[in-house]
């Protein structure tokens, strides 16, 4: 029994090591470790934004904003957006740049870092917007403040003046593809009149060329024009043409009836006499004109009073009366016909062409000498309408 008893305490002891052991282990590893918890303190970070640094070297310095905006000519306002962080309401990044590297350089730190902050703090502003602001529809729209650069405005101008070209070059090409206007007021289209003159009354575009049956005729500077044509007895068609300075032209077509007696013609007075026609005498000068094949352009002037100036279409007979003169202008010398008192003088030309103020008095037995000259038409018109 002693030996089994002391046997069984030798087999005992070395647990009972083993158990105090892990005790004493357990025991120096919490001690370890309460003393590194004990060893550790909380140490207070440094988080000071762009702004608040700004701020606090300018503070240290005892300097005032109106001091740095003085010295820096960057304005107070953007300063204290700077320090007060109020990104969004800053002018463009290249703007801003410059306010940061004159501020920095103030206060003398690195304008590059500052800058750099800058970049980090606007962005993280935009993502916090982002996620704080959620969309809107109907949301009310706002103008963008925009800053004018000398860039933007030698930019702005050459749009403006690029536009303006294409405008006018839109216009003129349209002026180029369209025929010119040409509206006749009066008279009106298949008439029957009793008379061998009807007045041609329209409009068209200014600088426009008008013929009536190919004779130009005077346009003013509204583009309106005024025109007496003679008739022949009978249908008469007129043809009216204007054309612009492109070659473009509008064609307007009037048929008139003319009626009036040219039985007895010249001799027994029964045509229509114009100018001065209740003198009756034998002091009287009568002459009549005719026009031949083609329409003519004259102008009538009886004792210094203009009494035609129009067209005068082929076939047509006029006589005009005065007491002293009755000058003659005629846009084609060979087709047109005189006679006198009665007396057929024969055409003012032998040539076609224009011939001016050729003059018949109560002593005129033949077509006085005048030469053709070389003005054409339209100027013959032209002149004559401002001697008018």
């Amino acid at each position: 029994m002693p030996l089994a008893s002391g046997m069984a305490s030798l087999i005992t002891i070395p647990w009972i090591y083993k158990s105090v052991f892990v005790r004493y282990s357990i025991r120096e590893s919490i001690l370890q470790d309460t003393n590194t918890m004990v060893s550790f303190t909380r140490k207070k970070i440094s988080s000071h934004t762009l702004g608040e640094k700004l701020r606090k070297i300018r503070e240290e310095a005892n300097v005032s904003l109106s001091e740095i905006s003085k010295v820096t000519k960057v304005r107070k306002v953007y300063l204290e957006m700077l320090e007060e962080e109020r990104f969004d309401e800053l002018p463009p990044d290249v703007y801003v740049r410059g306010f940061l590297n004159s501020y920095a350089n103030y206060l003398g730190i690195e304008p590059e870092d500052v800058f750099r902050l800058y970049k980090k703090e606007r962005g993280i502003q935009k993502n916090i917007k982002k996620f704080k602001c959620p969309i809107r529809r109907n949301r009310r729209f706002q103008i963008p403040s925009i800053t004018i650069t000398s860039k933007f405005f030698v930019i702005s101008t050459f749009v403006i003046l690029v536009m303006i070209m294409s405008v006018y070059f839109y216009r003129e090409v349209g002026k180029f593809s369209e025929n010119p206007r040409l509206a006749i007021v009066q008279p009106l289209n298949n008439i029957s009149i009793d008379g061998n003159t009807v007045e041609i009354v329209g409009v068209s575009e200014k600088n426009a060329r008008v013929t009536i049956n190919g004779q130009p005729i005077y346009v003013d500077e509204h583009g309106e024009f005024k025109e007496v044509v003679g008739l022949k007895q009978g249908v008469n068609e007129l043809e009216i043409k204007a054309v612009n300075r492109f070659n473009k032209e509008a064609i307007k077509k009037i048929n008139i009836s003319a009626n009036f007696d040219t039985s007895s013609a010249i001799n027994e007075n029964e045509e229509k006499v114009m100018g001065v026609q209740d003198q009756q005498d034998n002091d009287a000068i009568r002459l009549g004109i005719q026009i031949e094949q083609v329409p003519t352009w004259v102008s009538i002037e009886v004792d210094g009073n203009i009494v035609q100036s129009g067209t005068v279409l082929p076939g047509s007979v006029q006589v005009f009366e005065g007491q002293e003169q009755i000058s003659v202008t005629s846009g084609k010398a060979d087709k047109t016909v005189i006679t006198l008192n009665g007396k057929v003088l024969g055409s003012l030309g032998d040539i076609p062409g224009v011939i001016r103020d050729v003059v018949f008095t109560k002593k005129t037995e033949t077509i006085p000498e005048s030469s053709v000259t070389e003005q054409n038409i339209s100027e013959l018109v032209e002149d004559k309408n401002k001697e008018d």
